[in-house]
């Protein structure tokens, strides 16, 4: 079962890391632009990161926790992803679980992205061109081809919704199959199945998976 987890957190892992392959603005849409804005935004950011190499030391880890989280919180929606994630259990969840998962299913990528930051190499990319413009200007698809350096290819999709001023990711599919936050709404479906319908107890595994050995604040 928690290997199935560290799974899905792998898959969504390629997707952040994908998000974060600059891209150049196509002749589209105003919020499309907007949108592919915040990835190259991201992108410098998260290049700057891998620059320091200090930051990537083993002994480094909380640190550079740290530093993902400043670049990853403002263009990812970890809060309405993670509602998304609890599906028809967020309603019996009360306000207290609700806001723990939400912080716990945050660590849990921020905490995946930054372990592997080091180890992929991405060798090239390619924006795919819209099909057309988004019927609602507020949400808008960026797909990418993105060559890592083994040969692979892969093609993600991402789902930006525009709030207020902001532009946030709030799902993102892999190869046309892989859709990261549905694939996580299945993955806690099943742990509530486990825990016989105990939130708490779901949110608990959850973590434990996360920080093994460290006691849940």
């Amino acid at each position: 079962m928690m290997a199935t987890i560290a799974k899905r957190s792998g898959h969504w892992l390629l997707a952040l890391t994908m998000l974060l392959v600059p891209v150049a603005q196509a002749d589209e849409s105003k919020g499309w632009n907007e949108a592919s804005a915040v990835i190259e935004g991201a992108t410098r950011d998260v290049i700057q990161l891998m620059e320091d190499k200090t930051l990537l030391e083993e002994s480094a880890e909380d640190l550079l926790i740290a530093e993902v989280d400043k670049v990853l919180s403002p263009v990812v929606d970890f809060s309405y992803i993670a509602k998304g994630v609890m599906g028809k259990y967020y309603r019996k969840a009360n306000d207290a679980e609700r806001e723990r998962f939400a912080e716990v299913f945050k660590t849990t990528l921020l905490k995946t992205y930054a372990k592997a930051l080091v180890g992929f190499k991405i060798e090239k990319y390619a924006l795919v061109p819209p099909r057309g413009e988004s019927p609602h200007e507020d949400k808008q698809i960026v797909s990418v081809d993105v060559f890592a350096a083994d040969g692979s290819k892969y093609t993600l999709i991402y789902y930006m919704r525009k709030q207020e001023q902001s532009w946030m990711l709030v799902n993102a599919v892999l190869d046309g199959s892989i859709n990261i936050r549905l694939s996580f709404k299945n993955q806690f479906a099943e742990m509530m199945q486990e825990h016989r319908g105990d939130v708490s107890k779901v949110i608990a595994s959850w973590k434990d998976k996360v920080d093994p050995g460290k006691e849940s604040a």
